[in-house]
């Protein structure tokens, strides 16, 4: 018994290596740190992670849905799956290749500023919207480009000030990726996760603030994703 104890306790802690200690070298950020901390939840959103599967739930309610479902390796964080009707766990958006957010590993500026960029060719942003499990459309997001900035000291909420890096996610670009639509800013810090979400549209060559989610209360919770399609 004592044997078998000890080989889990391995395989748990090679588990936690791979995904969170040596990936990435000394001066570099590992963005799963970032994105996954581990704390059960924040303002509601519940951070639930496999690492053997290279997947992580951001789940938006105590019920299990709605959700953000990532995926990642040692090269990237991808966007993956998000929700279509809130209430209805068997509809959701899939791409149908991953789409690449951000690197994996991602060097620690001297100062603050742009850290990485990755854009996406439209052939790349194919994504399924499905309407029930086995019934869905498909349409794509256009060319894509994601930055990721930072650190900047920042008080989001009711959290104090601390280190946060911001994802800027802007799709429906031209071919030169540039008059995206829309944007979606990610505001994650180390310890807490994700902490606010921002989404804008593109209006007389200007991003408008359509809707903002904050999540900055903390409390100890936990709970199973739903999804009854996989």
């Amino acid at each position: 018994m004592r044997n078998r104890v000890v080989v889990l306790i391995f395989i748990l802690m090679s588990l936690g290596t791979m995904c969170f200690g040596q990936t990435c070298k000394s001066n570099q950020y590992d963005m799963l740190d970032w994105m996954v901390p581990q704390q059960p939840t924040l303002g509601g959103h519940y951070n639930v992670l496999y690492p053997s599967t290279g997947t992580f739930y951001w789940v938006k309610s105590s019920r299990g849905f709605p959700w953000d479902v990532d995926k990642f390796d040692s090269q990237y964080i991808y966007q993956s799956i998000t929700e279509q009707d809130w209430n209805d766990p068997t509809t959701y958006k899939a791409f149908q290749t991953p789409l690449p957010w951000m690197p994996r590993c991602v060097n620690i500026p001297a100062v603050p500023g742009k850290l990485a960029t990755i854009t996406v060719d439209a052939t790349k942003t194919w994504f399924d919207i499905h309407s029930s499990c086995s019934n869905f459309t498909s349409d794509d997001l256009g060319y894509t480009v994601n930055e990721l900035w930072g650190p900047y000291q920042e008080a989001i909420g009711s959290l104090p000030p601390a280190p946060t890096l911001v994802l800027s996610y802007r799709y429906s670009c031209d071919s030169d990726y540039m008059g995206c639509r829309y944007k979606e800013t990610f505001a994650m810090q180390k310890k807490n996760g994700e902490v606010q979400w921002t989404y804008y549209t593109l209006e007389n060559g200007q991003y408008v603030q359509v809707n903002q989610s904050t999540h900055s209360t903390v409390s100890l919770a936990a709970v199973t994703p739903v999804h009854p399609c996989w």
